[in-house]
């Protein structure tokens, strides 16, 4: 940017986005010049909406799935499965996961995944949660749907061997999903398959 024309406001506005995972300087700008090309009318109704949901949403106290109420709607559906689990890194992947209506058993969302250049530990994840509920509800298989990136799958082999004692089944996502793709950007198909060819760890 040309520092001595950009408006204070923008420039604000700029770096705040820039400080999101996957925006660097140029997509700030472009999200931040979007906005102010919107009818003015559009923007406003755009940052309420944003608002609201910062207000609205939050985790759910069982699984950790991003939800309105204290529990989301999985955990409150007696009928899923409630002997499996699925470990995501977040709400997304499973959001992901439940479009394909293949998936009947319940979540658990890791916030996350273990990342030593980024400084996220296993103290950084919703871990000890997954481990309470193992060790205090009936589950007989967990289902590791990190995704397949290198940081996925030492994030899977950590919590193989964390839960490797607790005399359940544990899974992992199969490789329907090619190595470095996210959940989030894979096709519905791709999903369902991979969830269909599961394999034992």
């Amino acid at each position: 940017m040309i520092e001595g024309i950009v408006p204070k406001a923008l420039k604000e506005v700029i770096e705040e986005i820039s400080q999101l995972p996957g925006y660097g300087e140029k997509s700030a700008q472009r999200f931040a010049g979007n906005l102010l090309t919107m009818p003015r009318g559009e923007a406003l109704q755009l940052v309420d909406t944003l608002k609201q949901m910062l207000e609205k949403i939050h985790p759910c106290k069982e699984c950790g799935l991003y939800t309105e109420e204290e529990l989301c709607p999985v955990c409150k559906d007696e009928s899923r499965d409630r002997q499996t689990i699925c470990v995501v890194e977040e709400s997304f992947d499973a959001f992901t996961i439940e479009r394909t209506g293949k998936y009947k058993g319940l979540y658990h969302i890791l916030g996350g995944r273990l990342s030593p250049l980024e400084g996220i530990t296993a103290e950084d994840l919703n871990i000890d949660r997954l481990v309470e509920r193992v060790e205090s509800q009936p589950i007989k298989e967990v289902i590791l749907a990190t995704n397949p990136t290198v940081e996925g799958e030492a994030t899977a082999s950590y919590l193989y061997n964390l839960l490797a004692d607790k005399g359940i089944t544990i899974s992992r996502i199969a490789y329907g999903l090619p190595f470095g793709a996210v959940l989030e950007n894979a096709d519905d198909f791709t999903i369902a398959k991979a969830l269909e060819h599961k394999f034992k760890m």
